[in-house]
Parts: structure tokens; sequence; C-alpha cells
């Protein structure tokens, strides 16, 4: 491994409109980039600025005769130096201090990992769980009373105590109302699935009510006519309330979420209406609690007043035996814990139609028939009678309007834990939404499916094929700090508007951005690999397996379905004959061109990538050169490359994954990449150049591919390599064999 480092100003940031990737950019950048090129085997590169900063730390010498040799370096006056290793302790006292102190860390670890016995960690997990239970239950409104949180205001609040006092500011402490109007609103449209129980409680109640009315006074004709027809209206509530749920527990079926009829279909809405509607439950309320204040007051309708008998003995029995007070008091009772049984209504209005009750039962008692009530059983001899009645009253409205509001107060945290969770799972969904853009706008589409479908982490991915064109394209002559990034960025977006019209069956996938490098491939496609696109040929499938292995899937290879044998690449002896005859290595007398096995169509498919290729390379010059002219008229006018591509191209086998376990990356190896990248280095600006293998699969196409002699590629030597003939539009220009001669 060669190591460049070098130390200086950068500008970061992410570029492009497809494929982000957050990079840096700068002539301290190419410096380091020469530093790796120019260094040595196992050794780390820097330069002189990187080792003043090191504080004397190690050991070095002069760099390599590469590096004094490099252009690069040249230009920015670099001098370089290897590092050979640390400096010994007792030459650095520096050091010798931290190794003290990385000694003493090390021994206080030590002796805290003897202590860590399973013992201490129950201990630990016991403590935190009772931690836990304790803010749970801080949390909950029925918690117990804490005085130092009455008296004393803590200045540091825990996350919860936070949310419970922005909770607290949020609801009226008398009435609990939410002070934000659309809350309250939106918590009175709640439906209100307890209604059907309520209104069957409320059914009861009354029956109960009308069976002491009967016990405890004669029945008239005006009592038997109101009574019936409250009891007809309590019962079709009652039916309506509970009809929904009946038909969905005893008729529903799978495939049907309501009633088919019209008169079924009829009750089920009113009923669903009943539950959803707050109008139709205040209503319906209303009519329960005067049917009951109703039947409760029918006890005292036809008794006379106390002016009535004022001139009458106190012991005159009619008096007395017109109605028994306590019953009527105790139907009061009941009417006022009735009231507060429907969960729905606002906590507001049975509060005051209760207070309304009792006050009414307060003054029938005091004024209307006094003597009766006085004369009447107290609960203590030395308190009066009557009195003893209105306190029950009040001690009954007390109780249900504490429980009532603590009800209230308990609803009205769940819908405010209900908001929060709505609103975090929204969050969530924009959060993997994003996450999902962004990962499918990091990784290939079918890439980021996968991992968003498997939740994989630290497993390997990879996928093989046997055929990918890659591409280097390099703007030449622009200097990033001269320009800056906004040109690159707007040069890089539109490639990408490029890439995106190469999206359909051999799609375009864009590698990476390197300083001004444009990395792209055809053929890494999940779909192709699938295909056995010709039958001599093994394509071996995506692995998706975690742990490394490889699925394969081998087709016929050697005969079709009618037992004939397929030649590969049916024209490709004759145009690499005509490759030999432009390098002049063909060694006979005369060749003549005589007719060429026709390509097989699916072996025509699988080259596609290489023709595919070669037509984005062409959009991307003509890309550059439309925004030339639109940008940079005046800029580098000496110039004659200023801003132009220089394109490499080769294809072949290659392997593609993503690498790295923090910021995943999408790459491809293989010789195709190692080799487009020399066609890119050693190419020529406004070209596009091309190995051998590739040059032979373009004139399978009919595309002119020009012989440019023998090229030194670092790592290979010199070897043969062509330019792509366009004209002066970027237009493929028509392959011409040569003609075939005699040697002399």
């Amino acid at each position: 491994m060669r190591i460049g480092v070098h130390s200086g100003d950068v500008l970061s940031g992410v570029i492009g409109a497809a494929k982000w990737q957050f990079d840096i950019w700068s002539k301290d950048v190419d410096i380091a980039n020469r530093l790796e090129a120019t260094g040595a085997t196992g050794r780390v590169h820097v330069s002189q600025k990187t080792l003043s900063l090191l504080d004397g730390e190690y050991f070095f010498e002069d760099g390599t005769e590469k590096a004094r040799e490099d252009a690069v370096l040249q230009k920015h006056g670099i001098r370089t130096f290897l590092i050979k290793s640390l400096r010994a302790p007792m030459h650095d006292p520096r050091r010798r201090m931290r190794e003290r102190q990385a000694k003493k860390l090390s021994e206080v670890s030590k002796s805290n990992f003897m202590h860590n016995s399973t013992l201490h960690q129950y201990n630990q997990v016991r403590n935190q769980a009772k931690l836990e239970m304790c803010r749970e239950l801080d949390k909950m409104p029925i918690g117990r009373i804490q005085l130092t949180k009455v008296f004393r205001r803590s200045t540091r609040l825990t996350q919860d105590e936070i949310e419970e006092e922005t909770f607290r500011r949020n609801i009226s402490s008398c009435c609990l109302f939410f002070r934000i109007r659309n809350w309250e609103l939106q918590y009175m449209k709640e439906p209100d699935v307890m209604l059907k129980y309520s209104i069957a409680l409320a059914w009861v109640i009354y029956m109960g009510l009308l069976t002491i009315q009967l016990l405890s006074k004669d029945a008239r004709y005006h009592y038997w006519y109101i009574d019936g027809t409250t009891i007809i209206l309590l019962t079709i509530l009652l039916i309506v309330s509970w009809y929904k749920k009946l038909w969905i527990m005893y008729m529903s079926d799978a495939d049907v979420s309501s009633p088919s009829s019209r008169l079924s279909g009829f009750f089920f809405r009113m009923s669903d209406e009943m539950q959803r509607n707050v109008v139709i439950r205040v209503v319906m309320y209303f009519l329960i609690i005067f049917s009951y204040c109703a039947v409760a007051i029918m006890q005292v309708v036809g008794c006379s007043s106390d002016e009535d008998y004022a001139d009458l003995d106190p012991s005159y029995e009619e008096r007395v035996q017109c109605f028994h007070p306590w019953i009527l008091t105790n139907c009061m009772t009941l009417v006022i814990g009735m009231s507060f049984l429907f969960t729905r209504i606002p906590f507001i209005i049975k509060s005051c139609f209760s207070a309304l009750i009792m006050i009414g039962y307060a003054v029938l008692v005091v004024s209307e028939f006094n003597y009766i009530y006085a004369n009447s059983p107290s609960t203590n001899v030395n308190f009066n009678a009557k009195y003893s009645h209105i306190l029950l009253m009040i001690i009954t409205f007390g109780i249900f309007h504490l429980m009532e509001r603590q009800t209230e107060f308990i609803a009205k945290v769940d819908y405010n834990w209900k908001r929060q969770l709505i609103k975090k799972q929204e969050d969530a969904l924009i959060t993997n939404d994003t996450i999902k853009v962004l990962l499918t706008n990091i990784l290939p589409t079918h890439v980021a499916d996968f991992y968003l479908s498997n939740q994989l982490q630290n497993e390997l991915y990879y996928e093989e094929y046997d055929n990918v064109a890659v591409m280097f394209a390099s703007i030449k002559n622009f200097d990033t700090d001269k320009i800056g990034l906004r040109v690159l960025n707007e040069i890089i977006c539109d490639f990408d508007d490029v890439l995106n019209k190469y999206s359909q069956s051999l799609r375009v996938e864009k590698i990476k951005v390197a300083n001004w490098t444009y990395m792209a491939a055809c053929g890494v496609d999940v779909s192709r690999s699938e295909q056995v696109n010709a039958p001599q040929l093994k394509f071996r499938n995506v692995s998706l397996m975690p742990n490394g292995r490889r699925s394969r899937y081998d087709g016929a290879r050697s005969s079709n379905a009618d037992g004939v044998q397929r030649v590969p690449y049916g024209n490709g002896s004759n145009i690499a004959l005509d490759l030999d005859l432009e390098r002049g290595q063909y060694e006979g007398n005369v060749i003549t061109s005589g007719p060429r096995i026709s390509t097989t169509q699916n072996g025509s498919s699988s080259n596609e990538v290489v023709r595919v290729m070669a037509e984005f390379a062409l959009d991307l010059m003509r890309t550059m050169r439309r925004f030339n002219t639109e940008n940079m008229q005046t800029e580098y006018e000496g110039s004659t490359d200023y801003g132009m591509l220089r394109i490499g191209i080769s294809h072949g086998r290659a392997m593609a994954g993503v690498v790295g376990i923090s910021k995943p990356h999408y790459d491809i190896w293989g010789n195709p990449v190692n080799m487009a990248s020399r066609m890119d280095s050693t190419g020529v600006p406004g070209r596009i150049q091309v190995t051998e293998n590739t040059a032979l699969k373009l004139r399978e196409f009919n595309i002119q591919c020009n012989y440019r002699g023998m090229t030194f590629v670092k790592g290979r030597g010199n070897i043969p390599t062509y330019i792509i003939g366009t004209d002066s539009e970027y237009q493929f220009l028509p392959h011409r064999p040569p003609a075939a001669t005699k040697e002399d």
C-alpha cells in the first residue's frame, strides 16, 4: 500500500444531481494524490508542511526520485519525505508522558473490569429498571403529589418534565380546554366508542327511576303518556347505537364492510354518525338528562307547597305522605351521577348542567317543600334534615366532578400522546422517505431496495458481471481554485441530466466523481445478470447472500435448441483481422474480405453495453461543448483544449458492490476499470480512446475506430489503442475496413 499525506486548504461539498457524494477539491488534494502516486510501496509519503505539523514525533528520510521529478510537485515547490518510524520514548519527553497516562488508564480499566462481576451487573440493571419505573410513574397524571415541585421549581428539568410542562401550558386549569382552539375542536370530533355503553346504562337507570316512581306514587294517565314516549325514544337510541357493533359481530363478512340492504345500511350509518358527530351526542345527552329530571320531579307533581297549608296543624299527615324526600334526593343524586357518565361530552357542559340540577333541587328543598324536608329523617340529630339533603347533593356533585375532571384530564393526556405519536409517525415516514431518496441517490436503485428490504448493516454485498462497459471522462484545464465549485457543479448537473436519458433497458450508472473526472458504467443491472445473453457464455447472477457465496446460472454453452454449434461473436474474426492489418501484424500473402458470420441476437445484446457507453460519451462531449460556448467564451483564449473532455472506455468482466461500514459507497472493480482509467489518462482531449477489444466490439455496430498506435500504459507496457471516429458534430463515423494488400 502506498500512502500520501499533505496538509492544506480544501473546498468541500456535494455536487451533481444524482449519486451524491461528499468530496473535497483543491490544489492540496492534487498534491496529496501525487504524493500517493509517486510514493513507495509500504511507506507513508508526506510533504514538508505535513512533516512540520507532526512536531518531530517520527524519523524520516528524503522522498522518492519520482516525487522530485513530478511536474505537479515541482510546480508547487513541494519537498517530500518518507516516514521511517516513531521516535523512541527517551527521545520525546511528551511521548513518555502520554504513555504513562495511557498506562494509568489501562490499569484503572483493568481494576474496574475485575469489579464488574455478575452481581454488580445485576444491581446496575435493577437500579436502572427502578429509575425507569419511577420516571414512568412521575409521568402518570394519577401519580403522587410532590410538594417540592409545588413550592420549589427545579432549574434543571428532565425531558419528561419538559414535556409535562409543555402539556400543562397548552391546557386551561379551570375548564380543561386546550388553549389552541384547533386542538380542542379536533378532540371534540374524536369518535366516542363508549357511547353505546353509556346509552345502555342510561336506559337501565331510567327503568330504575321509573320503577321507583311507580312504587312511590299512584300512576296517572299523563305519567304513562310521558314515560311511554321517553321509553320508546331511549329504546330506539339504544338499538341504533348498538346496531353497528352487532352487525360487525354477527352479520359482517370478510369481503363486505357495510350492509348491502337499504334499511340496514341506514341504521349502520346512523350508528356510526352517532359516535362521530359531537352535535348529535350533545343533543342525546340533554334529552336523556331531561328525561331523568322529568321522571324524578313527577314524584312531587300534585303535592301542595308550604303556603297552601300554612294554617294547618304541623302533624297533618297529608303533607308528609305526598312524597318521600329521601327517595327523591337519592333519585336526584343518581341523575347527577348519570350526567357525568358520558365520556365525549365537553367537561364544561357536564359540570354546568349538573350544577344547575343541584341548585334547582336546593331551591326546591328550601323554598317549595321546606316543611316536608325539615320533618324528614336527618343524617345527624343535631343537623337540620333539609340541609342534610342539600349536603348530600353537594357531596355527590363534588365527588363526580373530581372524578370526571380526572377522567377528562387523562383523556386529554391520551389525546396529546396520540397527537405526538401521529406526529412522530409522520416524521418517521418523512424521514424514511428522505432516507430512501438519499440512499437511492447514493446507491443504485436495486442495491438501495435490497438494503432497505433486508435491513443489512455490515454484511458483504457484491455483484459479478461478465460484460460491463466503463467510462472515465476528465475535464481538462479547469482549476478549482480559480473557477470554484459552482462551475463544476453545473457541469456535473448537466452530465446527470444526460444520465437520466439512459435509464431504459441498458442503464448507464453513475459511479462517482473524483476531482474533475466523471466515472460511469453500463451493464451493472441486476435484471441483466439473470439473462443468458449467449449460449456459449456463462453469466452469473447477482450475489445477494450476506455470507459472500455466489449463486450461478449456467445456460447451454455449446449448442442451441436445434443442436447447431454457434460461433461466439460471429464477425469478430474478420474484425480482428482488420485490426491486425492496421497494425501490420498479420502474417500472410493475400487477405480478402470474405462473408462474415452473422452475429446472434443474444451476442449483440451482450455487447450493446459498449455501444450505449460510447453514445453516452458523445452526449457528454456535446453537453460540454455547449456549456463552454454559453459560459466560457473569454476564459483561456489561447488554450485549444480548455474545458474539453478526455474520455477513456473499456469493457470486460467486472465486480460491483458496496464497500465500507460507514458512508457506504457503490463501486466497481476489475480490469475494465483499470483500463478505462488508463485510456483516459493517456488519451487526447476532445477524443474518446478505447482498448483493442472495445474497438472490436464497436466495429460490430459499424462505428469507426482508428488505430492510434502503441501507447504506454502503466502496469501493462505498450499496448495498441484506438480513437473513436467522430465528425464535427460529435456523431459516429461509419466503419470502413482497410483494403487488403499483398506483402512484398
